[in-house]
């Protein structure tokens, strides 16, 4: 339950060549500026000058930001300085979402968006690149990322390289809040390049410790500590003390939760030493705490008590409530490993009370109750025991209750899944039908043309007998044929009603399911708010209150719904829409390398039980070839999904665990001379003969309702097939396992 969090760099300024200037160059710059300002001999050129010095001015003190801005712009109103208001109005609306106050800040948007030019483009990013901001802040991070991503195309085709850098590691970090860490990494490495292309070391250090978070977040605590170290080294040139700090106290987390408690502690004590010439108070609370944490696991008490008390006083002074939590209940878990109970409980006490104000009741609270609820019985008050005991009980139960909600959840996706498997059925007869209409007619063609052929032959031998005759059947065939030209007409419009029905169908049934969530969970909810009302009609606050708990949880399904329907929607335009990314170079071996990691421990961070041999064969002398990595890697990444989720179905079958089943996913890479062969393998069920023949179908999929589109295969066989000039195929044996194998010029 003392797990340290990681310190995030959240959503910096789009101008981000400002980030990490010492104090004493900020100021000396804010000097030379005012004597600038002062010879000024327009209105114009004191505007332009003051927008300097807010740049630098918004990173030391937001109201002196806003108070300058607001005066600036006035005078650029009365001169009718059009870049003038655009940019103050830019720097207020800023200003004002890292104040948080966002109603002030999204009335300056609103107005630029009315008053910016059509023709301006640029400044339309600026907008886009500013509500992209303040959503971030917020933390509604998919709309944020909407905005970011608008920005983007624009910054691309003015090739505004800054901007860009500024957008890009926006965008990856919203990603990552949101748990995609793929398109997080993909973003925040576009960051770095640019950063690195540019030879701006700053930037490069605050986008590598963000990258550090990523790579920790999925389980690479290798590739994360070779981030920040490099990021501490990058900002220790460029005097970024302050992110500095925070890769020395992620490094203290790293390695602290691997049990190595003197390198946490020593990462811990650099990070506070930092943080007090930063004057970062909130930092060096949890820095400390980190350090005291390292220590009484060391069993060094005594100074990890010291520690904790100078953490105590900071903390409190910051007013954080998670660092308030951190810094009591690390002190009150010394005591409590000294078996000194009744120093423990004030210590424990208060940091219950701040970890209850600052997130919702979940087993880390239930734990940290029961430990209260031992310090209390020791002690001899058994009344306080039990209180603590009783409450820790309940919050297990209200777990258990929703654990039994999302297990309804699933037995109703199953239901919706069988009523899918009975429609596609009906339609597979019906395609069948219409096959054999089709080769009928076909066979009816092919008899009427050989009649043509023979009636055509005689009338050439009995020219002057049979002419009249001839002209007879002339006008029979012509009439067969007429009529055979309709039928194959009718056929051809049958065949494609049919295929629309079966696509119409598919995306009905995969919007439908999202939308019946949100309908029922709706209608649940208005119960539950009669149950509220009569529960504190009658005075019963607690039950009340879980009531309440239950209806936020639906009110969150309903939210994940309505957003699986959107995810549907833009799965169907993404098969629609051809890329437009350039190809280059790519070393296939490490895309391989990447997604194949990445994809095992994004299902290990949704389901912990989840446990696969995955191996990999890579052909050390592969060259690298032209295509776009971002789709080749959507394509890898996709098969080494399907292959660990054919796996883990397999593994959940008791009897195939009896037998000693060790589910194994493969990757292989080899040269064929003139074309590059990829192969993913799995030891699942096996594709069976009947639909083998169907999975590069949209919307078609053999996975429970809700977790899957049907469209990862269709998209992927255009990737290859379409935008790459290869070929996707597959091997399989039902029962054994699957094989995709990918073909790419080489």
């Amino acid at each position: 339950m003392f797990n340290q969090n990681n310190c995030r760099l959240l959503f910096v300024l789009i101008l981000i060549s400002m980030i990490s200037q010492p104090l004493t160059a900020q100021s000396d710059k804010l000097k030379k500026i005012d004597s600038l300002i002062a010879n000024a001999k327009d209105d114009t050129t004191k505007i332009r000058l003051n927008l300097d010095k807010l740049d630098i001015l918004s990173n030391i003190n937001l109201d002196g930001g806003i108070a300058l801005a607001s005066k600036e712009l006035i005078k650029a109103e009365e001169i009718h300085y059009y870049y003038g208001i655009f940019l103050l109005r830019i720097r207020l609306a800023n200003n004002y979402t890292f104040k948080g106050v966002y109603d002030s800040a999204i009335e300056n948007l609103k107005f630029l968006e009315k008053f910016r030019k059509p023709s301006d483009s640029l400044n339309l990013a600026s907008i886009y690149g500013a509500y992209g901001m303040m959503y971030g802040v917020k933390a509604v991070y998919d709309t944020s990322i909407m905005y970011l991503e608008k920005a983007i195309p624009i910054y691309e085709r003015l090739k505004k390289t800054q901007e860009l850098s500024g957008i890009y590691i926006n965008v990856g970090i919203g990603y990552e809040q949101i748990a995609n860490y793929p398109k997080a990494l993909e973003f925040m490495q576009k960051a770095l390049d640019l950063a690195q292309k540019n030879n701006n070391k700053s930037v490069e250090a605050r986008i590598l410790v963000n990258m550090g978070n990523a790579y920790n977040d999925i389980g690479n605590t290798d590739k994360a500590i070779e981030a920040y170290h490099k990021s501490a080294d990058l900002a220790s040139q460029t005097n970024g003390n302050i992110i500095e700090l925070y890769d020395y106290s992620n490094l203290s987390s790293i390695y602290n939760d691997a049990n190595n408690w003197k390198v946490g502690y020593d990462y811990a004590m650099k990070a506070v030493q930092l943080s007090k010439q930063t004057g970062d108070i909130g930092i060096e609370a949890a820095s400390l705490s980190k350090a005291a944490l390292a220590l009484s696991s060391q069993k060094k008490y005594d100074e990890a008590i010291k520690l904790s008390k100078q953490s105590i006083i900071l903390a409190d002074s910051s007013r954080q409530p998670l660092n308030i939590f951190q810094a009591y209940s690390i002190m009150g878990n010394i005591f409590y490993l000294q078996e000194k109970y009744a120093e423990a409980i004030p210590f424990l006490e208060k940091a219950f009370k701040e970890i209850n104000s600052a997130t919702n009741y979940d087993k880390t609270t239930a734990e940290f109750l029961k430990k209260l609820s031992v310090c209390y019985e020791k002690t001899g008050n058994y009344i306080k025991a039990l209180s603590n005991y009783k409450l820790s009980a309940e919050i297990e139960d209200s777990i258990t209750r929703k654990s039994n909600i999302r297990k309804a959840t699933e037995q109703s996706m199953n239901f919706e899944f069988a009523k899918k498997q009975e429609v596609l059925a009906a339609e597979h007869k019906k395609d069948l039908e219409l096959q054999k209409t089709k080769q009928m007619a076909l066979t009816i063609g092919l008899v009427l043309l050989f009649l043509l052929g023979l009636l055509a032959l005689i009338g050439f031998k009995n020219k002057q007998k049979a002419n009249k005759t001839l002209k007879l059947q002339k006008k029979k065939i012509e009439s067969a044929l007429a009529e055979l030209k309709s039928t194959q007409a009718q056929l051809i419009q049958s065949e494609k009603m049919a295929s629309l029905g079966e696509l119409t169908a598919g995306i009905a049934h995969e919007i439908q399911n999202p939308l019946n969530f949100v309908n029922n969970f709706s209608e649940v909810n208005k119960e539950m708010i009669d149950e509220v009302i009569d529960e504190i009609s009658k005075g019963n606050y607690n039950e009340a209150k879980n009531i309440l708990n239950d209806i936020k949880e639906n009110s969150e399904k309903i939210n994940h719904h309505g957003k699986r329907a959107a995810d549907i929607v833009k799965g169907m335009l993404q098969h629609s829409r051809t890329s437009t990314g350039q190809k280059e170079l790519t070393d296939i071996n490490a895309l391989c390398d990447e997604y194949f990691r990445l994809s095992y421990h994004g299902l290990r961070a949704k389901d912990k039980t989840f446990n696969a041999k995955f191996e990999t064969d890579f052909d050390t002398n592969l060259p690298k070839i032209n295509v776009l990595p971002q789709d080749i890697g959507r394509v890898i990444l996709n098969l080494i999904n399907n292959a660990f989720y054919a796996v883990s179905e397999k593994a959940k079958s008791s009897k195939q665990n009896a037998e000693g089943y060790e589910p194994t996913v493969s990757v292989s890479t080899k040269s064929l001379g003139d074309k590059v062969e990829v192969k993913v393998k799995d030891n699942g069920n096996g594709i069976p003969s009947t639909i083998k023949d169907k999975i590069f179908q949209p919307f078609f999929t053999t996975k429970p309702t809700g977790s899957g589109t049907g469209l990862g295969l269709s998209l992927s066989y255009d990737i290859i097939t379409k935008g790459h000039a290869g070929e996707l195929k597959v091997e399989t044996k039902e029962g054994r396992g699957s094989e995709f194998i990918i073909l790419l010029p080489g």
